[in-house]
């Protein structure tokens, strides 16, 4: 049986609602965490990696610093001392201050941050230091990323509440039946989303982490932050003076789902039901069957549309470039000879 499986990349957390969808495609997505977890950790509520769809890899483990690492992010979550008020105010205003100004800032920050609680942060070349940074970039990133949409969840019910309660004033039956195309709408347009150089900063740190320890790579990297693969794309064609091929693109629901357990049932009977076209999207993908790769997202477009309908589910695309000359991992700093790696999956929400 050939499944899909893929390094999935800039972020550590992609348990959103919004994502699910990928997990229709293929069987098992490789994440970082930038922190190990306890060996007395109960990880039975994680139901993506209890059920194996989801594998966590920590490259770099903290050993002892993991208790300082925690106490250092309960912090900046919990505490509203300068630090995390700083920080919380850059990431905001940083659309409206200059990159210069944003860079300085964001660097200062972190360096008090890591020397308040007992780092050295001179010299620059301390590997140890500099894994710290990376980890606590992507930390802060993904704290940033849960209260976002959490906010624009709550603002999204709150107009839910609005014109259900006008609707009733003017004798109107409120609408029950909003589907999940209309809900992921109202988020998309409450949600402010990281900026173009928040994400290169993420892009930077999951590099040094992925760099920094043995993680086995995989064939197809996975991103939906379109910057960081533009980041990666613009590289590559300024290595090899062409651009990496588009050779396939592929229909996704925009939403199946916000409920964990609910959505991965969903997921586990589409796959059940279309296993034998998952196998052959596979197989075209490992082998590189263009005479396939052409005839294969038609037919599961038809599938896709069978069970989620666009006009419930919408609609997202997944682009996936083949990198030819040089692999992903390369591109992002790794010294290793590592052959694989060399499919960049793109996902993209349709308006």
């Amino acid at each position: 049986m050939n499944t899909l499986e893929s390094l999935y990349f800039p972020g550590t957390e992609i348990y959103s609602g919004s994502q699910y969808p990928v997990f229709l495609l293929f069987s098992k997505l490789h994440v970082l965490q930038p922190v190990e977890d306890s060996e007395t950790a109960d990880n039975s509520a994680d139901i993506f990696k209890t059920t194996g769809h989801c594998q966590a890899h920590t490259p770099s483990p903290l050993g002892d610093g993991r208790d300082r690492f925690l106490h250092l992010i309960r912090d900046i979550k919990d505490r509203k001392d300068d630090y995390a008020a700083q920080l919380s105010s850059l990431t905001v205003a940083s659309m409206s201050a200059k990159k210069a100004s944003i860079e300085d800032s964001s660097r200062g920050i972190i360096t008090s941050l890591l020397g308040g609680h007992g780092l050295k942060t001179a010299p620059e070349e301390d590997n140890d230091v500099q894994l710290w940074q990376a980890r606590l970039v992507l930390k802060i990133a993904e704290i940033l990323d849960r209260e976002e949409e959490e906010v624009a969840m709550q603002m999204a019910l709150l107009d839910d509440e609005e014109e259900g309660l006008f609707k009733t004033l003017h004798g109107e039956l409120a609408d029950d039946d909003e589907n999940l195309l209309d809900e992921l709408k109202q988020l998309k347009e409450k949600i402010t989303l990281p900026t173009a150089g928040s994400i290169r900063k993420r892009l930077s740190a999951w590099s040094r982490l992925y760099n920094g320890g043995k993680v086995e790579s995989q064939q197809i990297w996975l991103t939906h932050m379109i910057e960081a693969a533009d980041t990666l794309l613009e590289r590559y064609e300024d290595q090899h003076n062409k651009p990496a091929a588009k050779i396939v693109e592929f229909i996704l629901p925009a939403n199946i789902g916000w409920g964990k357990a609910e959505s991965i049932e969903l997921v586990d009977s589409f796959r059940q039901n279309n296993s034998d076209l998952l196998d052959r999207i596979a197989k075209a993908l490992t082998t590189f069957d263009t005479d396939a790769l052409a005839s294969l997202p038609a037919e599961w477009a038809h599938a896709i549309e069978a069970s989620f309908p666009e006009k419930m589910n919408g609609r997202a695309q997944l682009a996936i470039y083949s990198f030819t000359e040089s692999s992903i991992a390369e591109l992002c700093g790794s010294k290793t000879d590592d052959s694989t790696g060399r499919l960049l999956g793109v996902i993209s929400w349709q308006e």
